[in-house]
């Protein structure tokens, strides 16, 4: 196998470093030359953006599983609409086919961490060694979207980049990251208008039918540091109860997981929701859609937090261990690094 850059050696800086930042060129090259070194990826360009830069989709698997896609994606579309099938057929399918994962970043560009941790990601994949992650390869075919808005990570990276070391060092940009929709990118999920969603659904969704989607946000600054659901009542009618089970499951699991590693400020079942299918495609397409939120920096600089300087919300002490809140974070310096890890 041909040798893999690492992303640290491609930008001349470690992902996450204060202040620096990786412009989407920078992430669609990174990302070609792990898929052109690489046995376990495929990189696409799935089309032009809407102000016309590469929208890319990498699938990362195990070898044996990147040379079985095509039979994979057929397994995919029977489940998707077992009305034909049978019980033994819908048995043998699953016992044949992988769990599918779409993973998507920074649909909400200045919540920068995801773009730039993708490059991280993809490395780890792409090159490990170890038994876990050998294992996940084996069983799962991921569906990885460094970025649902790369327009508006041009954007935010030059915004920051112009005024770094000056007093607007780190602001939110005063114009909108996405040319028509803004913010509201993120809830195109049920009207298609978007070049960028339209990408989505026709070429990943709709070809893959993912059981689950990961949806990686950013949040503000003073509350918890991380938040994974259970969402908060109301969930909508329409989503199968199975569904949410299974988005409550997952959402626990993550949480455990950071808990078990003595991660602090992490927040299950707080103001986020699963009301609007405006935000969430697969909650009607057979798949759970976890939502991550992080605690933000200002875009790439670290920022200082006293303990007192942390804030509630809607009945959340951050303060406060509690069932959905069981180790506070102690306040100190929070930077991009620790979003992207």
């Amino acid at each position: 196998m041909t040798s893999i850059i690492s992303p640290k050696e491609h930008l001349g800086f470690l992902v996450g470093t204060d202040k620096k930042l990786a412009d989407w060129p920078e992430i669609v090259e990174y990302f070609k030359k792990v898929g052109e070194a690489s046995p376990r990826v495929i990189v696409e360009d799935l089309g032009e953006t809407t102000m016309g830069n590469p929208f890319l989709l990498a699938t990362v698997s195990s070898p044996e599983n990147i040379a079985n896609l095509d039979e994979l994606r057929m397994i995919q579309r029977k489940l998707s609409n077992p009305v034909e099938l049978s019980d033994e057929d819908v048995a043998e399918l699953i016992e044949k086919g992988k769990t599918v994962c779409m993973i998507s970043c920074s649909i909400h560009s200045t919540e920068v961490g995801g773009s730039q941790m993708s490059m991280d990601l993809v490395h780890e994949l792409a090159t490990s060694e170890s038994a876990e992650v050998k294992e996940i390869l084996d069983n799962v075919v991921f569906l990885l979207v460094p970025s649902l808005n790369p327009d508006g990570n041009r954007m935010v990276v030059e915004w920051y980049e112009k005024y770094l070391g000056t007093k607007y060092e780190g602001s939110g940009p005063p114009f909108v990251y996405h040319k028509y929709a803004g913010h509201d990118n993120n809830r195109d999920w049920y009207m298609f208008t978007l070049k960028e969603t339209q990408h989505t659904i026709t070429k990943v969704h709709n070809v893959w039918h993912p059981q689950i989607v990961y949806d990686i946000h950013q949040m503000g600054k003073t509350g918890p540091r991380f938040y994974v659901p259970p969402f908060i009542d109301p969930m909508e009618p329409n989503v199968d109860p199975i569904l949410q089970s299974g988005v409550n499951f997952m959402g626990i699991s993550m949480a455990d997981a950071l808990a078990r590693e003595g991660k602090g400020g992490v927040a299950v079942h707080w103001v986020f929701d699963g009301w609007t299918p405006a935000r969430a495609y697969q909650h009607y397409h057979g798949g759970i859609r976890i939502l991550s939120e992080a605690a933000s920096v200002d875009i790439a600089s670290p920022i200082e937090l006293r303990k007192d300087q942390l804030e509630g919300r809607q009945g959340f002490n951050p303060h406060e261990a509690r069932w959905n809140h069981p180790i506070p974070w102690e306040g100190g310096r929070w930077t991009l690094r620790d979003i992207v890890d």
